[in-house]
């Protein structure tokens, strides 16, 4: 595709390389799945064709249900690259650095967040890695969710616990200062949109995945 230039590399993963491009004027993000040399070469491109569809349909599926993640703008399937909307914004991670402090906006950034993933979850696909790293804040502190690469479409409860389970080990090891306060607006948020009841058994879930994760810590000391 000779009419897209690109830019700058923004991140490289174990699975994906991550571009930002010039397309007509227009900044664009790429993602291209790299082949991995230990499988067969034929099953190889099988194997990162078939995950770069489903992560395409994660994110139709989430557009359709109003969750805001970037537009799938064209699919190379020879080259196993989805080209999408580039979304001007920061990492949550980032944010908070930025506004640690001004707990008004964190709280109201973390309400909406809650929010944003209730309806991720109400959809039935679990994001399965959302941590701060994977959420964009753009200047209108709107949210978007990026990177499905492990997302998956289910409505078991414990999926959908991980996922908040996830991002408060991330908020723990980055902002712990805030966590405790971040995570109580995010719930109320959360309860929302998935209602308190539900809200409740996966609070108690995220309890008992945590404890499944101490007693595997401490059987490896």
């Amino acid at each position: 595709m000779l009419w897209i230039m690109v830019s700058e590399i923004i991140r490289i993963g174990a699975e994906a390389v991550i571009s930002k491009h010039s397309l007509m004027g227009f900044n664009v993000v790429s993602k291209r799945r790299v082949p991995k040399p230990y499988r067969i070469p034929e099953l190889d491109k099988k194997v990162r064709e078939s995950r770069m569809i489903h992560e395409v349909r994660v994110m139709q599926a989430l557009k359709k249900a109003g969750v805001p993640c970037p537009a799938v703008l064209l699919i190379d399937r020879e080259e196993v690259t989805i080209y999408m909307q580039y979304i001007h914004g920061i990492e949550l991670q980032r944010w908070l650095d930025v506004k640690n402090g001004d707990e008004r906006e964190i709280a109201s950034i973390s309400f909406s967040l809650g929010r944003l993933v209730g309806r991720l979850h109400k959809a039935g696909i679990a994001h399965g890695d959302l941590t701060t790293s994977n959420i964009l804040v753009d200047d209108s502190s709107r949210l978007y969710l990026v990177d499905f690469g492990l997302s998956i479409f289910t409505k078991e409860l414990e999926d959908l616990a991980v996922d908040i389970h996830l991002l408060d080990r991330s908020l723990e090891s980055v902002h712990s200062e805030i966590r405790e306060k971040f995570m109580h607006s995010f719930l109320q948020g959360y309860a929302e949109v998935m209602g308190k009841d539900f809200t409740r058994e996966l609070i108690s879930k995220i309890r008992e995945i945590r404890r499944r994760g101490r007693y595997v810590e401490e059987r490896r000391r």
